[in-house]
């Protein structure tokens, strides 16, 4: 049974709100001012919340404000009813994060409809997002296995070869065999990071405690953490002269383990997928409150498709293009834009230029 917090100070109405809902099947809370609802609401974890605005003690406006400060309820559906038509009352609310918007008197069936109409959505939302986390649980048990045995088979097979040939090996061929098992390797201990670090942004997106720490958590330097990662990535590509950095320093709210694992994972597609001697354009400043990473490359690029399918975990054209890595850069990526406020996009043009943005809530904080 569907839980409903109505937050009415009116009592007249509130009953009859109550009665209704009652008679269609709903298990209803109620609550008389702003402050109750807001307290009651964090009790019992609505599947939705009806709410009048004006009201004592604290506004429609403020409890929604409230609910979407609370993990928990962040993404709660959300109904204003109000006297108020208001064109600018109704974009407050809208803009605040409210899922609809009623203007009393109503009548009977359209409280009832909004209300359906309203949870049908989010059970959506809901149905997609585990889907979504289906998918990419199957791509991972269906990938892992290869991008661990590939390189570990790597190792063995050049060992062994080095084993049986050892008094005929000079210095010139044991050289390179030592490049190649160090190339596996690294392929093998990158593949075993990137999975172990997803799985503790997975663990802790479940921990709605963590996850609201994480939200105060400040990079004192942006531009610095960009720098870290630039060289790290260049380095490691042999590709120093191609990355152009362009960054107006920010102090920025994300812890800087994740804002560089996040950097990191985005140079390594830019730098992975365009040719050597192409640029790769970093870009970042703060502008309105958020700082904006643009990362630019002259790759293959990504088809709409593609990036749609990235929450769900796929790698593109393997059969085409050789793929060091187990994909989950991407993904890793979105995930620490998730539990830490921010966004994540990719605007490509396939074959032309890709572009990844990452966009964080900029900090006052400052050394």
């Amino acid at each position: 049974m569907k839980k409903i917090l109505v937050i009415e100070d009116e009592d007249l109405i509130r009953e009859a709100i109550q009665l209704i809902l009652r008679i269609n099947g709903f298990n209803v809370f109620v609550a008389d001012n702003g402050a109750a609802g807001i307290a009651l609401a964090k009790e019992c974890v609505p599947d939705l919340v009806v709410s009048d605005i004006m009201m004592p003690e604290k506004s429609g406006y403020e409890v929604l404000e409230a609910l979407r400060a609370y993990p928990p309820l962040a993404t709660v559906p959300f109904l204003f009813l109000s006297a108020k038509a208001d064109s600018g009352d109704i974009r407050q609310g809208m803009n605040l994060g409210a899922d609809d918007y009623l203007t009393k008197p109503f009548e009977h069936d359209q409280l009832v409809a909004a209300v359906n109409t309203r949870l049908a959505k989010s059970d959506e939302i809901k149905k997609n997002a585990e889907q979504k986390l289906d998918n990419l649980r199957t791509n991972i048990a269906f990938s892992l296995p290869h991008e661990f045995l590939t390189p570990l088979n790597g190792i063995l097979g050049i060992t062994k070869m080095m084993r049986d040939n050892y008094d005929m090996l000079d210095r010139e061929d044991a050289m390179e065999m030592f490049d190649e098992i160090t190339i596996s390797a690294r392929r093998l201990h990158r593949v075993t990071e990137n999975f172990l670090f997803y799985t503790r942004l997975e663990i802790l997106s479940n921990d709605l405690q963590s996850m609201g720490d994480l939200l105060d958590e400040v990079t004192h330097s942006a531009e610095e953490i960009i720098f870290d990662a630039i060289s790290s990535k260049s380095t490691t590509f042999n590709r120093a002269d191609d990355v152009i950095m362009e960054v107006t320093d920010s102090p920025i709210s994300i812890l800087p383990l994740y804002f560089l694992k996040a950097v990191e994972e985005l140079l390594d597609n830019a730098l992975k997928f365009s040719e050597p001697n192409t640029k790769v354009l970093v870009k970042g400043a703060a502008s309105g409150g958020k700082f904006i990473l643009k990362i630019e490359n002259k790759g293959r690029g990504m088809t709409p498709e593609q990036i749609a399918s990235i929450g769900g975990y796929q790698q593109f054209e393997r059969k085409q293009y050789e793929q060091q890595g187990n994909g989950l850069g991407l993904v890793i990526t979105q995930k620490i834009m998730e539990v830490q406020g921010g966004s994540f996009a990719i605007d490509s043009i396939p074959n032309e230029t890709t572009t990844a943005i990452l966009t964080v809530n900029a900090s006052k904080h400052r050394i």
